[in-house]
């Protein structure tokens, strides 16, 4: 927050150029690991893991390098690199909470994040106000979390040697090729719908109210929090029928969070006049953001009850409409057009998320009578 819009519009391309390759292109290998039954590792062995892991790689370096060229602003190194960073870290965090290692994830997630803000505090001090040399140290970051992380996983899996032979077969093999095909799909359609707005803002507004509009979006997503780390222990939960809905629970976590957040918008515009915007953003954002913490704890659950068919139909429902959205409201109405439409796709993706974990519980309850 304390660099100039522009120089964090540069900041936020970078990272958004990373974010979105790493979920284009990287096989969506974190939320695949995580729905996988108990004992799949074991039978399926190292090598198919290390296998998906090496060819998501450098799918995620090309997307993010084409995400780059799209935006027209940021790095291809810090993008491309990031990107492959976030990667490693993410399927790292899935095998390390599979193996119910929750507090050591989590607690290396706030540890990195701890480091990049000390280093941005380095260079704010040092008057170094360079939104290209804050996301070198965003991209150091990274890549030093996923080899701790790395490390960690692979020293935990050591535990368990002698690791017995691998036992499934072809169809077993190409079964995980076609569900990583539909959960992937799935993934990058919320991608797409998450993100997408941003690569536009830049490209059509600009990287002073790209820097804004980004800001206001991460504020929100402190809000976000809660639902991320119950859809994880969801994902990780091994019987479908013990998962209960919770996403009342979540959205009354969120609203005061989120509001905060836009409180806190506010306060930071009047300090410093670039972000005087980033409030409205911010209020925009708002209704989605609940709708979208309730809709991340439900698709975790539809994904576990119905299959990765189920949540790929609402991505793609979703995407649909948010994509017209964008290319309409964006280049028209720039960082509001985006906020605007933002919202009104996360209540759709709730909506529809809802409605399909409703359809199912009902089919799954006439199945068992």
């Amino acid at each position: 927050m304390t660099l100039p819009a522009a120089e964090r519009g540069e900041l936020a391309a970078n990272m958004v150029s990373a974010t979105m390759g790493a979920a284009l292109g990287g096989f969506s290998i974190d939320t695949f690991l995580l729905s996988r039954p108990a004992g799949w590792i074991v039978s399926r062995g190292r090598h198919w893991i290390l296998g998906i892991l090496a060819v998501s790689l450098g799918l995620t370096a090309l997307a993010a390098a084409l995400l780059t060229a799209v935006a027209g602003i940021g790095s291809y190194p810090v993008g491309m690199g990031a990107a492959c960073g976030l990667t490693v870290f993410n399927a790292a965090a899935s095998l390390g909470l599979r193996l119910k290692k929750f507090w050591f994830v989590y607690s290396m997630r706030a540890v990195g994040g701890a480091v990049l803000v000390l280093g941005y505090a380095f260079l704010y001090l040092r008057g170094q106000l360079d939104g290209g040399l804050w996301s070198v140290v965003w991209l150091v970051v990274q890549v030093a979390a996923a080899a701790v992380l790395g490390v960690a996983v692979l020293t935990w899996a050591g535990r368990f040697r002698p690791v017995p032979a691998a036992t499934a077969g072809r169809p077993e093999y190409r079964a995980d090729l076609i569900a990583v095909g539909r959960l992937h799909i799935g993934v990058c359609a919320q991608m797409l719908t998450y993100r997408l707005s941003q690569v536009l803002v830049a490209r059509f507004a600009g990287a002073g109210p790209l820097g804004v509009y980004a800001l206001a979006v991460a504020a929100l997503e402190f809000a976000q929090s809660g639902a991320v780390v119950r859809s994880q222990r969801i994902l990780a939960e091994r019987d479908p029928d013990a998962i209960q809905d919770h996403g009342r629970e979540v959205v009354k976590g969120a609203f005061p969070v989120a509001a905060l957040a836009v409180v806190g918008l506010a306060v930071l515009g009047l300090l410093a006049p670039d972000y005087h915007q980033a409030w409205i953003f911010g209020l925009l954002l708002l209704p989605g953001t609940l709708a979208l913490s309730a809709g991340k704890t439900w698709s975790a659950a539809l994904l576990k009850r119905s299959g990765e068919q189920a949540t790929t139909a609402v991505a793609l429902i979703t995407m649909s409409v948010s994509v017209v959205l964008y290319f309409l409201l964006i280049p028209w109405a720039g960082a509001f057009g985006a906020a605007l439409a933002s919202s009104v796709a996360y209540g759709v993706y709730a909506f529809r998320t809802r409605q399909s974990l409703q359809r199912g519980s009902h089919l799954l309850l006439n199945r068992m009578a």
